[in-house]
């Protein structure tokens, strides 16, 4: 590859491209650092797909557009055949979510399939598309980090972002019980002054929906971010909420999958906990200390996962096979390969 190599991003945002695409801030970054050209196409809004050859193809999850093998191999074609890497950003498997065609078109296609869940998905993805699957973490958005710092942390204060989505009262997504009744647990901490927000929550201490570019802003104005997981039999899965709340410098409690030994631990200020009955005691615990103790965890937190767990990070992790990119940082990175097989 002699000239600087031009990376198409196919993006399943809905919306036109803008500053909050995902990736695209850590594309632009990395367009300016001189390591590559960048494109983005978004069909959901009316994009079409640029004549030029790109070096490399980007897939976004394509649920937002009704991708068919025939288009993508088409496009592919007059494309000049590039290889062409899929992000997977999404839990799937059973009766309520079963994988789409037009995911599949894309995989099909790709020299490598990279999901956010290992184990039974990664299997799943490898026996419907036939390529290699591999690993890599939900991770922070680099538009979200920009923002400048938010509030001091409220004494006492404990927050919780997350939707909880119920028909006649029932749960409709694996493991919003769990997080409902967390949230019932954290109610009776004697002098939390607890914040829920997310569709579906009522009664004491529910603030409604809270626009995604200001989840950061939430929790840096609480001591305790508190969170609850969904799919968590998916291993290594967690919602890019993990990271944010990492990146927030504050202490966080959530749930518990299989596959997240390589996350820093309690003394470092990131608590995963098996029910969430102990998710509230761990909280209960924590507002007994020294709040100065948890604000100094929180911080070391906050520098490991802004330094380790971003957009940036996964894309040199996924790219870097394919255009010249350096690797990202060994911790974690070297190691989530254990998490492939």
């Amino acid at each position: 590859m002699t000239t600087t190599p031009l990376v198409l991003q196919i993006s399943n945002e809905p919306e036109p491209f803008g500053p909050h695409t995902r990736f695209a801030r850590a594309f632009e970054d990395l367009a300016d650092a001189g390591r590559l050209r960048y494109a983005c196409a978004v069909p959901a809004a009316g994009d079409q797909l640029p004549s030029s050859r790109p070096d490399l193809v980007f897939i976004q999850s394509p649920q937002s557009y009704p991708w068919t093998n025939r288009q993508v191999r088409k496009w592919l074609r007059t494309a000049g055949e590039p290889p062409v890497v899929v992000w997977e950003g999404d839990a799937w498997g059973g009766l309520t979510k079963p994988l789409r065609e037009r995911n599949l078109a894309w995989m099909r296609a790709a020299e490598e399939v990279f999901s956010v869940a290992a184990g039974g998905q990664a299997a799943m993805l490898r026996r419907a598309c036939g390529r290699p699957v591999r690993y890599v973490p939900h991770v922070a958005p680099l538009h979200l980090l920009a923002a400048p710092r938010g509030p001091e942390p409220a004494a006492g204060g404990v927050t919780l972002v997350g939707k909880r989505l119920t028909y006649l009262g029932i749960e409709l997504i694996p493991d919003d019980h769990e997080r409902a009744l967390l949230v019932k647990e954290l109610h009776k901490l004697v002098g939390a002054r607890l914040s829920v927000y997310g569709r579906g929550w009522r009664g004491p201490g529910a603030r409604g929906p809270v626009p995604f570019p200001e989840q950061l802003t939430v929790m840096e104005g609480a001591l305790i971010s508190a969170g609850w997981d969904r799919y968590r039999k998916h291993t290594g899965y967690f919602s890019d909420r993990l990271p944010i709340a990492m990146c927030a410098g504050r202490v966080h409690v959530t749930s518990r999958q299989p596959g997240l030994g390589w996350l820093p631990g309690p003394d470092r200020g990131l608590h995963l906990m098996d029910t969430p009955r102990a998710a509230a005691g761990r909280v209960r615990d924590l507002l007994r200390r020294d709040p100065e103790e948890l604000l100094v965890q929180g911080r070391w937190m906050s520098e490991w996962a802004r330094a380790r767990l971003t957009e940036r990070q996964a894309l040199l992790h996924m790219l870097s096979p394919y255009v010249p990119l350096p690797a990202p940082p060994t911790d974690p990175w070297a190691g989530l390969a254990a998490l492939d097989s």
